[in-house]
């Protein structure tokens, strides 16, 4: 871990005393705004134009994978979190584990980028990529991880979306025609309402 990770850390990281409604911001960004993209590709699939899921399908399945050579990489490389070797100050519980990548930068990221390379819902791609740096901060200020961390995670996001768009061509052809099948299907099987759950055009 090199002198400029610690000494950048020491810039974001929170002071000793800091706003406490600051705090309140940070915790729930770098906790929960993970959960509302998630949230978003539900909605997307339901109510976003149904030729574009394939990309969605793609770009769910590229962030998987990225999250899948997060734990690889763990595995190779071990570093402490900052509260493990008391660094800088900590304002959220974590468990004393491997710092490096960040799973939550390493979401947001390739969710977001993945959006935008194939084209699912760009400016949705560009509000969560742009969460995603709201994240990594966030999860630097509170103590939890180191820049390097993040500059890693936007790497394999980077990577990782790329390979959204073979994904892409692959769900296409595979994944979308059964899952629209099965999709409308348990909607008629429901009587849920069309005007509400918009079935594919025939």
């Amino acid at each position: 871990m090199g002198n400029w990770n610690d000494r950048l850390f020491l810039v974001i990281n929170a002071s000793d005393h800091p706003a406490a409604a600051v705090v309140t911001a940070a915790n729930f960004v770098a906790a929960d705004v993970i959960f509302m993209v998630a949230v978003l590709f539900v909605a997307l699939w339901v109510w976003g134009k149904p030729e574009r899921r394939d990309g969605l399908v793609a770009s769910a399945c590229a962030t998987a994978l990225a999250l899948a050579a997060n734990q690889a990489l763990g595995l190779i490389w071990y570093e402490p979190r900052p509260f493990m070797i008391g660094l800088g100050h900590t304002f959220a519980e974590h468990a004393v584990e491997n710092s490096f990548p960040s799973d939550h930068a390493t979401f947001m990221f390739t969710a977001g980028l993945s959006l935008i390379i194939t084209g699912a819902a760009r400016r949705w791609g560009v509000l969560v990529t742009l969460a995603g740096v709201a994240v990594a901060w966030a999860r630097i200020y509170l103590g939890l991880h180191f820049p390097l961390d993040m500059a890693s995670s936007a790497m394999i996001a980077l990577v990782f979306s790329l390979l959204a768009v073979p994904l892409e061509y692959a769900a296409g052809r595979t994944v979308i025609p059964i899952g629209n099948r099965l999709y409308d299907a348990t909607l008629n099987a429901l009587r849920l309402p069309k005007s509400l759950f918009p079935r594919k055009p025939e």
